[in-house]
């Protein structure tokens, strides 16, 4: 608990950090620079996994170096993006002298982005209440998941760059409503999600028990545990992959407020997951709470997608 509690508490710290490195790299993408967002983040990596090995390995300073070590580098990152945006005349032509505060710019920011907060915030909750099912069930049990899952967001996390993608071509194209380039961005970016997933599931047959040995080590039952949530999971990735689609081209086009019921979506999906897994199904439940999650959301956005899209042709 100590140790938990200093990694939380060094996280909250580096907030600033964390925004710092979102908000530059965003402001980048959102001019078609996504190449040098993506070399700071590899160098921020870098510095990571080096302040890793110094904070923990040599100054002997627990879990609470490896939080230091995140918060560092991903300020470092914010930093050089922010570097880059400064010396780009392509980005900003006026000097910072003449910038100054706009009401309607920080309210239109506040509709839109807050609303995302909250969804994603609701989805945490879902996350939360799963893990104390995790925890009833014991070591191994947590071990495993735990290990599955960081396994899991490996081969989801550009899933997700790719839904980050599509909040930013369709936010442009709404803009200039071009509406046949709005249908594309949902076509095509649902085409590269599905061909990733089943790649992405193909790996991981023949590569779960070989990660999750580098993970955990060589321990069979947890390791047979950590297999079986990888071949459960990576299953149903294309309803994750299609999920980061359709959410994000709601927010894309600016309903957020829209958006924030498909978080919703995903705490309903992760709750009934945590009581059939307390009650009946014990560990084959939790491996189905996420799925369960993606889809009931994947299906509400899907929905609203097609409904708005409908609306904003007629326009």
């Amino acid at each position: 608990m100590n140790e938990a509690y200093m990694y939380t508490i060094v996280s909250f710290l580096g907030i600033p950090a964390n925004i710092l490195f979102n908000y530059t790299a965003s402001i980048l993408r959102s001019f078609g620079d996504s190449i040098h967002p993506l070399h700071f983040l590899i160098i921020s990596l870098i510095i990571n996994i080096i302040l890793d090995v110094l904070f923990i390995k040599i100054c002997k300073m627990d879990v609470s170096g490896a939080a230091w070590a995140t918060v560092i580098s991903e300020f470092i990152g914010g930093i050089l993006n922010t570097i880059l945006i400064f010396k780009s005349n392509l980005f900003i032509n006026n000097p910072i002298r003449k910038m100054n505060f706009s009401v309607q710019h920080f309210n239109k920011m506040i509709i839109i982005g807050l609303p995302m907060g909250l969804e994603y915030s609701v989805s945490a909750i879902g996350a939360i209440i799963m893990q104390g099912a995790i925890n009833s069930m014991g070591p191994s049990i947590i071990a495993a998941q735990s290990s599955a899952d960081k396994i899991r967001q490996l081969f989801t996390l550009p899933m997700e760059s790719v839904g980050a993608a599509i909040a930013t071509y369709q936010a442009q194209n709404f803009g200039a409503r071009q509406i046949k380039r709005m249908r594309d961005g949902i076509y095509y970016g649902s085409i590269i999600q599905i061909v990733y997933s089943i790649i992405s599931f193909t790996i991981l047959i023949f590569s779960a028990n070989t990660l999750s040995k580098l993970l955990i080590g060589n321990i069979p039952n947890v390791i047979s545990y950590s297999e079986k949530y990888l071949f459960i999971i990576s299953f149903f990735f294309p309803f994750h992959g299609l999920l980061m689609i359709f959410r994000n081209t709601l927010q894309g086009w600016g309903h957020s407020i829209i958006a924030i019921l498909s978080g919703l979506g995903e705490l309903i999906g992760r709750g009934i997951g945590s009581l059939l897994a307390v009650s009946t199904f014990g560990y084959t439940a939790i491996c189905l709470s996420n799925p369960l999650a993606w889809g009931i959301s994947l299906a509400y956005c899907f929905i609203m997608v097609i409904i708005l899209l409908k609306k904003h042709q007629s326009e």
